[in-house]
């Protein structure tokens, strides 16, 4: 073989490996093309659930409470923080009067012993008043506020955390509300046509008297209006 020869041979050679090499070589990766950021994971905030127990007058899980009067349920608001010092309620009315929340009168002993004014939620906000009314069978939604537990800002107001969560702490609630009816009206008919009348006999301070027949127990054995206090213990746990 002559050299002519010898130097295709070794052209053909290399000229396969280079075509080889180029093959195996990795893309080239455009710089003008963005490489996305990795995007961090969120960070998730795990609250711990508590919730609020009554102690007295009676136990209960739910906080929740009902006689002749009132059916109250408390509950408690938390957040991210913490527990908020604010007490939120649902009240229904189950007597056959009209009753009165009279938040001048309520109160609440806080875990550190201290007892202090509370305000309702809405006359916090809206300036409602010192009582509100409830008809029969009305529901009321409000929240006890303890007024130790608020700030004043220029935009409103906020809410303390860290203080109801430190140990048991008692609610004082005072509804006026009717009397129970302590006399028993008796109705018996008088003896004539129609029964134009009836007589009613009721205990000493209600005299009876001739009413149309036939007649409800008249007004004057009503016993008049009274404050109850309620005196509620509860724990946060």
């Amino acid at each position: 073989m002559n050299d002519l020869g010898k130097f295709a041979v070794v052209g053909a050679i290399m000229g396969a490996l280079l075509l080889v090499g180029l093959l195996m070589m990795p893309a080239k990766v455009e710089e003008d093309e963005a490489v996305p950021a990795p995007v961090p994971a969120p960070v998730v905030t795990v609250v711990e659930s508590k919730s609020l127990e009554l102690l007295d007058p009676i136990y209960s899980e739910k906080a929740v409470f009902q006689d002749a009067t009132v059916r109250i349920a408390f509950d408690i608001t938390q957040d991210g923080t913490g527990v908020k010092t604010r007490i939120p309620f649902w009240l229904h009315n189950t007597s056959r009067e009209v009753i009165n929340v009279l938040w001048e009168r309520c109160s609440i002993q806080l875990p550190e012993g201290n007892t202090v004014s509370v305000m309702s939620e809405q006359g916090l906000t809206f300036g409602t008043g010192s009582a509100i009314s409830v008809a029969p069978a009305g529901d009321l939604f409000d929240a006890l506020i303890p007024m130790s537990a608020v700030t004043w800002t220029e935009s409103g107001f906020e809410f303390s955390y860290g203080v109801l969560d430190k140990g048991i702490f008692t609610i004082v609630l005072a509804i006026e509300r009717a009397k129970p009816t302590e006399h028993v009206c008796v109705m018996q008919p008088m003896v004539g046509p129609g029964c134009d009348a009836v007589v009613v006999e009721v205990e000493p301070g209600c005299p009876a008297m001739p009413e149309p027949c036939p007649v409800p127990c008249p007004k004057a054995c009503a016993g008049g209006r009274e404050v109850v206090y309620y005196t509620f213990r509860f724990v946060i746990r």
